[in-house]
């Protein structure tokens, strides 16, 4: 969304100080691991990211500054080696069909690939991203431009492991005064590689939500008012007759404005709109939709490979130590006539050792990460965990909105795990285990957690690593019923294809049958796509 509205506004700007901006979405980025590279002088995973900028630039030249067209039509007749009178759409569609080759063409190895591309000119400018960079500047310089600001939406979110280090590595590459680049990330699960450093190579800015901050609940209540008028007036009616009740709900989104709406669907689902709607049946709602996010986190395991054990050992922190723990706490909490809490203390040391399982909660939107140091007593700094208020409210952490103000993020008023807990030790025991990479060598002792070593830095035999499986392929074979659709499309769908990847590849008219046409297929299609884009 942000995105989004950066682009729009430099849009209105772009007279005044002649920034182009060009916003680019990487979702199909997953079908590029299927092909294998052999020469390395061509990688198919560039070649798709440089055509899918080029494209996107080229095209809201063209529509940002339309009186160029005649000198643009020169230029990309010069890429692809042809003329096209007045015709600049029949060279994105060229370029277009480069980037569906890539994507969906029989292309096995990217030996193949060389037979694909359009023209010589075009394959000189995706050779390399020093090339591309290059042809990106004469373009600035060509059409007067201040300088191109790419808005690469999600970026860290749809690429795999390697295709994310591979991406930033690119991405540092185009630095340039006259080119900048913004990419949305998530907290804790991007790899960024080795070439590439947070706050050196990029400024890192922070996005953060505040329960108890009232601008940014009323921010999502304003979302909702609007839809929610416009979809039926008296249900927000019904939310408003008691303040707590709307509140609560915009609380519990914690700043995504689509879980305060799933939380409303399942009002209307339990026909609580029908009479007077009551703190416990809100909060049985909130369960409801909670519920929901939990298997998701679970279903994360078969998409985030490199993580599996960290999220499933998250999920019992949270239930079985965490939650339970926060609790008590407040229950001794009110007794003394104290603070009451919302989250925990972790020690920077715990922290960093535990640094993937706490970023997939992040990432989750299960906690909140405060990443500034706080003391903690005898030489020791941590962070402020911060659990999501819809765990807050229905595991009754806090017995309502009106405590919400008793709570403090003071270190008297909260509990604070340590590396020398036992949860934690544990905790740092069995997730350890799991990352070694052990040498092939049975008279020598060396493990690691690294997974840089293919020699044994003590006697130099190879070290033991599992076989990566492609998370294309993992995500291929996945059932259908994994996709968000309904039991009756699903069921209808199971007759024909057996696995996500199947829907995947299937043209609109292979999935037309009975109850699913034109409007249904276009829903099924999106579904798989971001299904397969995370």
């Amino acid at each position: 969304m942000l995105m989004k509205t950066a682009m729009l506004r430099s849009i209105k700007d772009f007279g005044k100080n002649s920034v182009l901006p060009v916003w680019i979405s990487f979702e199909e980025s997953i079908r590029l691991e299927r092909i294998v590279i052999l020469d390395n002088s061509i990688d198919p995973f560039l070649q798709w990211t440089m055509g899918k900028i080029l494209d996107e630039t080229l095209k809201m030249l063209l529509k940002i500054k339309p009186g160029c067209i005649n000198k643009l039509n020169s230029r990309l007749s010069d890429i692809f080696g042809l003329t096209i009178s007045d015709n600049s759409t029949k060279y994105s569609e060229l370029l277009n069909e480069y980037i569906k080759t890539l994507e969906k063409a029989d292309i096995k190895d990217s030996d193949e690939l060389k037979k694909c591309v359009p023209s010589t000119e075009l394959a000189n400018i995706l050779d390399n991203p020093q090339s591309f960079k290059d042809f990106l500047l004469k373009l600035v310089n060509d059409f007067s431009l201040s300088r191109i600001v790419f808005l690469f939406d999600e970026a860290a979110h749809v690429f795999s492991h390697t295709q994310q280090e591979k991406f930033f590595t690119f991405f540092k590459s185009l630095r340039d005064p006259k080119i900048a680049c913004k990419a949305a990330v998530y907290p804790g699960i991007t790899n960024y590689g080795k070439y590439f450093e947070r706050g050196q190579d990029a400024k890192e800015i922070r996005i953060n939500w505040k329960p108890l901050n009232s601008n940014d609940v009323d921010f999502i209540k304003q979302i909702l008012k609007k839809r929610i008028q416009e979809f039926n007036p008296k249900y927000w009616e019904k939310l408003n007759v008691n303040k707590d009740i709307i509140d609560t709900i915009c609380i519990c989104s914690n700043g995504n404005p689509r879980f305060a709406f799933h939380i409303i669907d399942e009002l209307e689902n339990s026909k609580a709109f029908q009479s007077k709607i009551s703190n416990q049946i809100l909060i049985n709602s909130i369960r409801t939709v909670f519920n929901t996010k939990w298997k998701e986190f679970d279903t994360l395991k078969q998409r985030l490979i490199k993580y599996s054990q960290h999220i499933s050992e998250a999920e019992v922190l949270m239930k079985e130590t965490l939650i339970p723990n926060l609790r008590l706490w407040n229950d001794k909490q009110r007794t003394n006539k104290r603070k009451l809490s919302i989250g925990f203390y972790i020690s920077t040391k715990a922290y960093d050792s535990l640094e993937k399982l706490f970023s997939v909660l992040d990432y989750s939107n299960i906690t909140s990460t405060d990443h500034s140091k706080k003391s903690l007593g005898h030489n020791k700094y941590g962070y402020y965990i911060t659990i999501n208020p819809s765990l807050i409210f229905t595991d009754l952490i806090l017995k309502g909105i009106n405590e919400l103000n008793s709570t403090s993020v003071a270190i008297e008023n909260n509990q604070a795990y340590t590396e020398s807990s036992t949860v934690i030790k544990e905790l740092l025991s069995s997730v350890n285990a799991f990352d070694e990479y052990n040498c092939l060598n049975t008279s020598c002792d060396f493990k690691t957690v690294e997974d840089t070593f293919k020699f044994c830095p003590k006697c130099g035999s190879k070290i033991q690593k599992e076989e990566i499986i492609s998370l294309y392929k993992i995500l291929r074979s996945h059932n259908i019923d994994n996709i968000k659709l309904s039991k009756r499309i699903t069921d209808r769908l199971s007759v024909k294809f057996h696995n996500v990847g199947e829907l995947y590849d299937a043209e609109k008219d292979d999935i037309r049958m009975k109850y699913i046409q034109n409007v249904r297929i276009e829903l099924v299609k999106n579904a798989v796509i971001e299904y397969m884009a995370g």
